[in-house]
């Protein structure tokens, strides 16, 4: 009788630690930001014009950051991908040119906490950018395509400001093209030449910091309400690269609105989700 106590009593301890030992688990979130952005966008394009376009255009932007194990919130992922589409003109509005471009990027940071209050995030973003410009009045070559791939640094300043209702972030993030790859075309040659002819290979040339500069940045303020978390800002990408004997200038400033949220993928049988979890702005 002794003996079935104590073996109770051990199974019972046990299941409590277990308990425990489940509790204090941690579960990574993902902190997840999207919004829509309003752009004043102008172009250089050489290759199809000499005159410098300006216009407006419409951009969508997802990006999601997460630490990469529980156990070591110093490093985190992060993915972006970017959607853009505009209508630009030439000076003495007589020729338009339509632009669409995607960009998708992913990259790691390492964390820096200085204080409670302010945290900066550092490190680096791989990217694979790709334009489609089309200029209809341009009857030779009324089409040309941007392709590049880039190793990037990037740059995330984390400010909490506490006020009496809640707590609102600052942000300002950076990104700066290093060393990559880039399709360039050939001035006068059409696309047919190119790739028919046999003559692609002097399109693709090695992008460094002596052909190809730029600086993306992001100022933002995130403000928790009840039951969302808005995001608004400045975004602002200055890019110029040469090649060819040609150089290509790409100048955008957006105001941005958006969101921001966290979320959390169980494997496995549906069950509630723990209190401890942990994301990125911690």
């Amino acid at each position: 009788m002794k003996k079935t106590a104590l073996i109770s009593c051990l199974l019972f301890v046990s299941l409590i630690l277990a308990a425990q030992n489940t509790d204090e688990k941690k579960y990574l979130l993902t902190t997840n930001a999207k919004s829509f952005n309003l752009s004043a966008l102008s172009m250089t394009d050489p290759y199809l014009s000499p005159a410098n376009y300006s216009g407006i255009a419409l951009n969508y932007s997802h990006e999601s950051r997460r630490f990469l194990k529980p156990e070591n919130t110093s490093f985190s992922m992060q993915d972006k991908l970017n959607f853009t589409g505009g209508l630009m003109l030439n000076p003495s509005v007589t020729s338009e040119m339509m632009y669409l471009g995607m960009n998708y990027g992913w990259g790691i940071n390492y964390h820096f906490r200085l204080d409670k209050r302010t945290r900066i995030l550092a490190g680096g973003l791989w990217d694979i950018d790709f334009g489609f410009k089309d200029m209809p009045r341009n009857i030779n070559n009324p089409v040309n395509v941007d392709l590049a791939t880039n190793l990037n640094l990037t740059g995330l300043l984390q400010y909490d400001i506490p006020t009496r209702l809640r707590t609102m972030r600052f942000e300002v993030a950076l990104q700066t093209p290093i060393l990559g790859c880039m399709y360039v075309p050939i001035g006068g040659a059409s696309y047919y030449d190119m790739f028919e002819l046999g003559s692609f290979s002097e399109a693709i040339h090695a992008s460094t910091l002596f052909n190809k500069t730029g600086l993306f940045q992001t100022y933002s303020i995130i403000i928790p309400l009840s039951r969302i978390t808005w995001r608004f800002g400045l975004r602002i990408n200055d890019l110029r690269y040469k090649a060819n004997d040609m150089v290509f200038v790409k100048k955008e400033f957006s105001l941005l609105i958006g969101t921001t949220f966290d979320d959390i993928r169980f494997g496995g049988r549906k069950r509630t989700a723990p209190q401890n979890f942990i994301n990125t702005n911690e």
